[in-house]
């Protein structure tokens, strides 16, 4: 099945009606402002951009700003500058909304600086590797159908033309049950809004760890999934998944239905399930992390590299090459001291979007037009203990959750 045919669907499981925010780029490290990227799409006259087909928050610049995400900050999960001897690099990239940022290795004083520069990164394929900008009409309505399946987008989206880019995909939870004969079972439960998404289509690519696979046959009649490795432990070997199989495992536990033996993989690193979209008959293969230290990626090549299929929410985490992103709505951190009371009883939270319910933050089936304000609702407090945390303890569990379900 194409990402058309899926993104064409009427099923809610696919597509759905509600979005984000929209915004984009520069901004500079620590909220300073960069210069403008080569070529950067400016807004235009009058500095009005509007995504009608996104929902009423990117309908205007004032909607924008008053019920999406104007501005967003970008948070270094890893990066390949911090070799010794060089400064700490910034910890976080603020780009706002009207202009696209970069994403490369191009140096400040080059013909083609990036907005974001990464010199040591290697894996980088030169200058404007990434490019992180934002959806509007001139997109097209595909680009919409493709953007509005992403959980719940908030107007921006990544790509990488020469194959730099990669977004990770959604969680996933897999568990054993007995079957009907008492043998055990496997099923999957996804955890993340709109994560079939990530369907794994004939010339799609995904990395984990230090490997790369490509797709390179749909058997829907024979329903057999058919990828290659072309880097990794397991260069140049073939598997041949079957739906029967599914949820199919990979990792580095033995354990795994694909043992891979790498340091950078989870023992239960990711899973391919077989999935039946709403109204389909026939189902597809979908790519999930299993909450993963470092993450399952699909690359922004092929059926990806269209335009809306990099869109992003908040939480979402992206790489450019070997330099990971997490989108936020704010840069902020926690200090804590514990004083002259022999233990830390006050609690602290921060949690950037009230869409997932707490503590486990796992999508709960809500419909998704119900959930665009508590996208972009934000709950940060500090809990004093006052002689006990028992009532601290209590409040920053239970107060989110009052609060997100008002």
């Amino acid at each position: 099945m194409s990402l058309d045919a899926m993104a064409s669907s009427g099923g809610t499981s696919w597509l759905g009606n509600g979005g984000g925010s929209q915004s984009q780029p520069p901004g500079g490290a620590n909220g300073s402002q960069a210069p403008a990227s080569n070529g950067a799409r400016g807004p235009p006259p009058g500095g009005e951009i509007s995504w009608s087909r996104g929902g009423r928050q990117f309908s205007s610049s004032r909607e924008v700003y008053t019920r999406g995400l104007y501005r967003v900050c970008l948070k270094f999960t890893t990066s390949e500058d911090e070799d010794e001897g060089k400064p700490e690099p910034a910890t976080a990239y603020w780009t706002v909304y009207g202009k696209r940022t970069t994403i490369g290795n191009g140096v400040p004083n080059s013909s083609r600086p990036d907005d974001i520069c990464r010199r040591m990164d290697d894996s980088m394929s030169g200058p404007c590797a990434g490019i992180m900008e934002w959806l509007t009409d001139d997109d097209g309505e595909q680009a919409a159908l493709y953007a509005l399946r992403a959980g719940m987008t908030c107007g921006w989206h990544i790509r990488g033309d020469r194959g730099d880019a990669a977004i990770r995909v959604g969680k996933a939870k897999v568990y054993s049950k007995q079957g009907p004969d008492g043998s055990p079972l496997k099923e999957a439960r996804l955890l993340t809004l709109d994560a079939e998404r990530w369907a794994l289509t004939e010339g799609a690519s995904f990395a984990a760890g230090n490997s790369v696979f490509s797709v390179e046959d749909v058997g829907e009649k024979e329903q057999k999934l058919t990828v290659h490795c072309s880097k990794g432990p397991l260069r140049n070997k073939t598997i041949e998944i079957p739906a029967r199989r599914c949820p199919y495992v990979f990792g580095r536990a033995h354990e795994a239905d694909l043992c891979i033996m790498d340091r950078e993989l989870s023992r239960k690193h990711g899973v391919i399930l077989y999935v039946r979209p709403q109204g389909r008959k026939s189902g597809v293969f979908v790519l999930a992390d299993l909450e993963s230290t470092n993450g399952s990626y699909m690359r922004l090549t092929g059926p990806y590299s269209l335009k809306g299929t990099g869109a992003l929410t908040i939480g979402d985490e992206f790489i450019v090459g070997r330099t990971g992103f997490s989108v936020n709505r704010f840069d902020c951190g926690i200090s804590e001291a514990i004083g002259a009371r022999p233990t830390m009883e006050d609690r602290t939270i921060v949690i950037q979007n009230l869409m997932y319910p707490p503590p486990d933050y796992y999508y709960d089936g809500s419909p998704k037009e119900t959930l665009t304000e508590l996208a972009f609702t934000t709950f940060a407090a500090v809990f004093d203990g006052h002689g006990g945390d028992e009532c601290s303890n209590y409040l920053v569990d239970a107060l989110p959750r009052h609060i997100r379900n008002q």
